[in-house]
């Protein structure tokens, strides 16, 4: 989006950098390379495009062999630490409800390549607790926040230690689950998140409104079940707070913190928001583009 941005569509111009894609859902800046990442959800695949915008602008498609489990239907991405990022799945793995993140390196000589000895791709870890997750965002170390739209909840999962390209053994992982109940997600939407100042916050479609979550408040319950040999724990009584109540948005999806600033996309709307971190209005840009258009952000 370039010029002088008074929030109209007339006040600025789009340039078109990459087409030909199925469906971009999400994009990210990799943290220590000059790369975009593109995520496109109908063809399970990671889309690297090296100097984004410029003259010698080039692009590889990353097919993961073991994509139909461990990168199926991917709502968004998140980098995590040590050149590493994940992903989840909006889908029931075929019915059995055996979905949740999954970890991959970000080494491109590792990425979407075949572990012989086990015939699974590259993931370097998997948890299995978040069927139809619809967004995704990095906290430390890692351990990732999830939309969890089939139980209408923030799941924060621990991966602990990876056990390196293509094996199984997930065992050391640890899943909380927080706001139970509370999140309604919206079919073909992405519900992105952030954890920003030790928050969790969330752009949460289908009650049109972008929340906040307190994790510190929350108090250990019990165990729920699960299909993996994963420590998993009910988290009672988080402060979550509207930050933006329903009644601005139709669709929220996309969502960046920056400068103090929350931004917000608008996938109903086609429509950019600028809020401060109380939600407090501070600008708007209608982008004149058909419902649909937005999906997740990258400052």
């Amino acid at each position: 989006l370039i010029g002088r941005g008074d929030g109209s569509p007339e006040s600025v111009r789009l340039k078109v950098v990459m087409d030909g894609l199925s469906a971009p859902v999400d994009v990210a800046f990799h943290p220590d390379r000059s790369e975009l990442w593109v995520i496109d959800r109908d063809e399970d695949s990671i889309v690297v495009v090296t100097d984004f915008g410029g003259e010698d602008q080039s692009a590889r498609v990353f097919k993961d062999p073991a994509r139909l489990h461990f990168m199926h239907k991917p709502p968004a991405m998140a980098f995590g630490a040590a050149n590493t990022w994940a992903t989840c799945g909006d889908n029931d793995n075929g019915g059995n409800d055996f979905m949740g993140p999954a970890l991959f390196s970000a080494d491109l000589e590792v990425l979407a390549t075949q572990n012989d000895e086990t015939g699974l791709g590259s993931h370097l870890d998997m948890l299995h607790s978040t069927t139809y997750c619809r967004g995704i965002a990095h906290e430390k170390a890692n351990i990732y926040w999830v939309y969890n739209s089939n139980q209408g909840s923030l799941d924060r999962y621990d991966f602990k230690a990876d056990h390196g390209p293509g094996w199984d053994d997930h065992s050391d992982g640890e899943i909380y689950r927080y706001a139970d109940g509370s999140m309604v997600g919206v079919e073909g939407t992405s519900s992105h998140l952030v954890f920003h100042g030790g928050y969790v916050y969330v752009a949460d479609t289908g009650n049109q409104r972008v929340a906040r979550l307190d994790p510190a408040t929350a108090t250990e319950g019990g165990a729920f079940a699960g299909p993996e040999p994963a420590k998993r724990r009910m988290m009672e009584g988080g402060e979550l707070v509207d930050i933006v109540p329903p009644g601005t948005f139709e669709a929220p999806s996309g969502l960046e913190i920056f400068d103090g600033v929350l931004y917000v996309g608008d996938a109903a709307q086609s429509r950019f928001y600028a809020f401060d971190l109380q939600g407090k209005l501070l600008r708007t840009l209608d982008t004149g583009l058909p419902p649909g258009s937005l999906g997740g952000m990258a400052l």
